[in-house]
Order: C-alpha cells, then structure tokens, then sequence
C-alpha cells in the first residue's frame, strides 16, 4: 500500500453513543405489553366479562324489584364493570412480575439502569390503554343496558340526570386507580402468586371482611381502604356515601402515592 493511499484512509469513526429516553421507554413497554398473547386474552375477558353481565342483570330484573333512582339503575349497569377490575389488576400485575419470572427483568434494567423510568413508564402505558378501552366499554354498557331497563320496575336514566355523566365517568377512574394499583403492588411484591393473592386477599376481600368485626372504629375506617376509597366517584348521589367526592379523591392518591414511593424505593435497593 502506498503513502498516498495510507493518508486517504477514512479516520477511524467510534459508535454512536446510546441515549435512553422517557420516550423510548414508553415505547418499549407499549411493545412488550402488545406483544404478549395474555394482554388481548384477559383485555377481551374483562370487556366481554363486564358488558355481557350488564345486559344479562338488566334484561333479567325480576318484576318485583324495587323502584329506585339514578344509582339503582347504575348498579344493573355497572355490576360487571366493577368485577371486572380482578381481570385488570391480574393484567397489571403480570406486566411487572411477568419480567421477573421469566428473567427478562434483568435487560429491562440493563437498558434503564436508572430504573425508576421503567416503573413510570409502565404505569402510564398500562394505565393509558386501560382508560381508552374502559371509556369505551363503560359507555357501550351503559347504553346498551339502559335500553333494557327501559319498562321496567326499576326504569333507565341518561347522561343528562343528575350526576349520571360524573357516576360513569368515575366507573372509568375507579378501573384506572385499581389497575395502576396493581402494577404498583406487582412492584413491590414482584411475584405473581403473592401479589394476586394480595390483592384479592388484602385490597378486596379484607374490607368487606372487616364491616363484620364489631368495632365501631373499623367500620368508620373501612371506607378509607384502598379497595374502597373509588366508591364515592361512581355514585350519582353522594349525599350518604362515608366519604364525600373530594375525599375519595384524595385517598385515591394518597394509595398511590404510597403504593409507588414503597414501590420506587424498592426498585431501586433491592437486587434484580
């Protein structure tokens, strides 16, 4: 090789440095959720589940039932809507320890070694898709099983009576509240027997357990559970709910923001 081709020789370029973002953050966590058969699997069953059992309560209303107002007529509604947050939650748990039993967890923080970007950026992206397809699904509900309530005892409201719009609109909060829950308690737990277990067990079945202890200071304490702070939103009347809309508003964050900083401070000491 001569001198002359030895000085045209191209210097020596070094790699591209890599420079993580919030962004591709997102878009990763969009990727893995979409990518897993089990989201489409459990997103159908919570929207079959809370649609099909809304219209099978409300065209099946015994002829003896009860007239009622606003809230009467939501609860035939909404009765699968409520029962289908376990489906969510079980979702959003598995998005977090989902990563741990499989191992994966470890490039996950390889890619974000800072950590706490993966924890947000999973709670939002899961608690995005569940929002857009819950508003959806509750309006779609609440349409369809009004119609059938229409001649009955208990008789169908609309959008515009009191307090209906806000009531299906907190049906729509609440799931998001219980699902970003969720993810957060699969992040502290990180093991998907122990953190569905727990959720059932501690965030759904221990309150209503505890309104059947005889002390007056549980049952004053009940409505303040994390399981039970959401109520509140989805009434259309408000007037005798233990908790008034701003309360259940304030203990729906003060859940979370328990729930992440215990889950944050833990992602962050703890080994992978």
């Amino acid at each position: 090789m001569t001198a002359a081709a030895m000085t045209e020789r191209p210097a020596y370029a070094p790699p591209q440095q890599y420079r993580l973002t919030f962004t591709g953050e997102l878009r990763s966590e969009w990727t893995k959720l979409w990518s897993l058969r089990s989201t489409w699997i459990v997103l159908l069953c919570a929207v079959v589940f809370a649609g099909g059992l809304g219209a099978l309560i409300s065209a099946n209303v015994p002829d003896e039932a009860a007239v009622g107002g606003a809230d009467t007529a939501l609860a035939y509604a909404m009765a699968g809507v409520s029962l289908s947050s376990v489906f969510v939650a079980v979702l959003g748990i598995l998005t977090v320890t989902g990563e741990y039993s499989t191992g994966s967890i470890r490039s996950t923080l390889s890619a974000a070694p800072k950590r706490l970007g993966m924890l947000w950026s999973k709670a939002l992206v899961f608690g995005a898709v569940v929002a857009v397809l819950f508003t959806v699904m509750v309006f779609a509900t609440f349409f369809m099983s009004q119609a059938l309530l229409e001649g009955t005892a208990i008789g169908g409201v609309s959008l515009g009576d009191d307090g209906v719009l806000r009531a299906v609109l907190g049906h729509v909060a609440m799931i998001v509240y219980l699902a970003l829950l969720a993810v957060a308690i699969g992040a502290i737990l990180r093991n998907s027997a122990g953190a569905i277990g727990f959720y059932v067990g501690v965030i759904m079945v221990l309150p209503q357990l505890a309104t059947l202890l005889p002390w007056e200071w549980v049952a004053d304490a009940v409505p303040y559970a994390p399981g039970n702070a959401a109520n509140t939103i989805a009434l259309a009347d408000t007037s005798s709910s233990a908790l008034s809309l701003g309360e259940s508003w304030l203990w729906m964050g003060i859940w979370l923001a328990v729930a992440y900083g215990l889950a944050a401070v833990l992602l962050k000491r703890r080994d992978v």
